[in-house]
């Protein structure tokens, strides 16, 4: 048989309601009385009636949690940084995989609207008629992680896709490149336009006419860096350098210029985005965009939290601070880029 407040208030000798304030961290019971409660509620290994509370209460201190790839290492440290953040402010997650799917991201918003999440978090789409519309029609405040949506770009916090490419391929061109190679993400995502827009402009301003033979899209995954590398080879495209939308593209892209007998960097340099913890430890050292995934949890949680507290808060978007990191891939290899 559960157990009750009714229980524990029994053994404690106190009224209910003493017990369910000291469960609640009121401050004003007395440091005695909480120890003793507290003592007999492990004891009884009493759980929580989240459900009941939540009724009373109308919040469930649950955050809903939307990932875009369940494959990607990126996101296991962007979920750590929401999951340890939501915890130390009393709330739980609830998280769903979307899988850079247009459907599953509507089924999962429509879900977690279902079990009546305090706020959500997403990493969502670009520029999806549907998925825009279930945003907007939300009955809970939302924030999204490290990309944005079309028309609702306030409620992003981002970091700095465009700039961050043009300084890898000014990098480049200033050390002789002009046949620079881009292996793009999936175009439903905003980092990937971005990232591109980043690309493009910084052969605009050295004058370099854009190949477009020297940009390939994919889905973001290591065997497609690796295809994507191997297709450009077959193809002789004359390039001289790879910039590569992530870390994982660029993982792919080494394998492949490895056996081509091509060296890395002596022959062709490669960059990547995201400095994933595997990246220092390929060989060699891969060269890349430092994103501060696990602040962009920590930001994305206490942003949320301000809204839930304050719905009238205004939303506006935020944009966390890159850089470049140089490894083995590249021929300079000094950890940090300075800003200019």
């Amino acid at each position: 048989m559960a157990v009750t407040l009714s229980d524990i208030a029994e053994k404690a000798g106190c009224s209910i309601n003493t017990v369910s304030r000291v469960m609640r961290g009121d401050t004003r019971i007395s440091k005695a009385t909480c120890k003793k409660v507290n003592d007999i509620v492990e004891s009884l290994g009493y759980v929580p009636n989240y459900a009941a509370s939540s009724m009373r209460s109308k919040e469930t201190h649950i955050l809903g949690v939307l990932s875009a790839d369940s494959s990607n290492p990126f996101f296991a440290e962007l979920i750590l940084g929401i999951e340890e953040t939501a915890r130390k402010n009393g709330y739980h997650i609830l998280l769903m995989n979307t899988e850079e799917s247009q459907q599953n991201e509507c089924e999962a918003l429509r879900t977690l609207t279902g079990r009546h999440v305090d706020g959500l978090i997403s990493i969502p789409l670009y520029n999806n008629k549907e998925t825009t519309q279930l945003y907007q029609n939300l009955p809970m405040p939302f924030i999204f992680a490290g990309r944005k949506v079309l028309g609702l770009e306030n409620h992003s916090i981002l970091h700095k896709d465009n700039e961050s490419t043009r300084e890898i391929v000014q990098y480049l061109v200033d050390s002789g490149h002009s046949r620079i190679l881009y292996i793009t993400g999936p175009e439903s995502i905003s980092n990937s336009l971005d990232r591109l827009t980043g690309y493009m402009t910084a052969l605009k301003e050295n004058n370099i006419v854009p190949d477009k033979s020297l940009i390939i899209e994919t889905k973001g995954h290591i065997d497609d860096g690796y295809s994507a590398l191997n297709q450009a080879l077959k193809l002789q495209k004359g390039f001289t350098a790879v910039v590569c939308f992530n870390d994982l593209i660029a993982m792919g892209a080494l394998k492949a210029l490895y056996e081509n007998d091509l060296s890395v960097p002596e022959d062709i340099e490669v960059f990547g985005f995201d400095n994933l913890d595997i990246s220092q430890y390929m060989q060699p050292r891969l060269s890349t965009v430092d994103v501060p995934k696990y602040r962009l949890g920590e930001e994305a949680v206490n942003e949320l939290l301000r809204h839930i507290k304050d719905r009238d808060l205004p939303y506006e978007t935020k944009i966390l601070d890159t850089r470049l990191v140089f490894r083995e891939s590249t021929k300079r290899t000094h950890r940090f880029m300075k800003k200019k």
